[in-house]
């Protein structure tokens, strides 16, 4: 860039202001969608911690009065919150929630949070509870 050409100098100028910003812009959709590639895995990841648990809710309430299994949470991924009502389980995470159906209708309410704590699920004549 020359002093003596003004116009030559903003021409220059301009350019590399365009190249930046094509760059930089570039960089910021390839980090965006890297990590809703890893929300999406995570997501999937929750679906089938949310399908292992509905089986063991089935196990119990198949296997009768009496019968009762233990279940613990996975501790990953982080912060996903489970509820169960009226013969669905419901998980939450990072905004998205995925619905499963349940066999038995009977179940009482319950919040469960993937915090390392052991429930148990229990088969009350017919009636699914949690301890």
């Amino acid at each position: 860039m020359g002093i003596d050409s003004k116009g030559q100098a903003s021409a220059e100028l301009i350019l590399a202001t365009v190249v930046f910003m094509v760059i930089a812009l570039s960089l910021i959709q390839l980090a965006s969608s890297e990590m809703d590639k890893t929300d999406t895995g995570n997501l999937g990841q929750v679906r089938m911690i949310g399908e292992s648990i509905s089986e063991t809710i089935n196990t119990v309430y198949i296997r009768g009065p009496g019968y009762s299994a233990n279940l613990t949470l996975p501790d990953s991924p982080a912060n996903y919150t489970v509820y169960v009502s009226n013969g669905n389980l419901n998980i939450s995470y990072h905004g998205n929630s995925i619905s499963i159906k349940l066999i038995p209708t009977k179940v009482q309410t319950f919040t469960m949070t993937n915090n390392g704590t052991s429930y148990q699920v229990m088969n009350n004549n017919r009636t699914i509870q949690f301890k």
